[in-house]
């Protein structure tokens, strides 16, 4: 069974939050083989908590072993030029587009898909150092949720109530499996 791990749940991990007792059951089951844990690299493109962005990847790997997630399979996201790190992304084809721009259109109607068309309506210079974070922050929740279908799907697990909303049901559909939070998915993992 593939279960992916949000950024949220490697910050939950690393600060000691309220859900890291069922994280930490996650990362014993998948030591114990049961199942699958997978972190996306997208990770490394989005904030700390000390509000700071990675370096380079090895930052990113060394973040999550530290946490006890080693040996999860890190997927690559689609490559976007100033946000992915080049070693870590796939070059985009049509359909992986296409499936992007559909969890954008589910997870953020109210965010514009490109980056120039984001700063026209909002009259920034989309050549500005550095993303504005509200796209940015956008663009790596479906950049996460597209790695997670992408390879395969499984259980998503995030606390993110972006993913839980109404939207849960249209994210299904584009393939996404299950959604759970941390403790739901313990709980699902251990009936069955």
């Amino acid at each position: 069974m593939n279960v992916t791990l949000d950024t949220n749940c490697i910050v939950d991990i690393e600060e000691n939050g309220p859900v890291t007792p069922y994280l930490r059951m996650l990362i014993d089951l998948h030591e114990e083989g049961k199942i699958r844990l997978r972190v996306i690299a997208i990770g490394v493109s989005e904030r700390k908590p000390d509000g700071i962005y990675a370096f380079d990847f090895n930052e990113f790997r060394e973040r999550i072993t530290a946490i006890g997630l080693g040996d999860a399979d890190i997927l690559k996201p689609i490559c976007l030029t100033g946000i992915t790190f080049h070693d870590w992304c796939l070059a985009a084809g049509v359909h992986m587009v296409d499936l992007e721009r559909k969890i954008h259109k589910v997870l953020f109607p109210d965010v514009e898909y490109a980056y120039e068309e984001f700063c026209r309506k909002r009259d920034l210079d989309p050549n500005s150092e550095g993303v504005d974070w509200r796209w940015m922050k956008a663009k790596c929740d479906v950049l996460l949720m597209w790695s997670h279908i992408w390879y395969g799907s499984g259980i998503y697990v995030t606390r993110d109530e972006e993913f839980h909303r109404n939207k849960k049901s249209a994210l299904i559909a584009l393939g996404a499996g299950e959604i759970e939070r941390p403790e739901e998915t313990i709980v699902r993992l251990t009936i069955y």
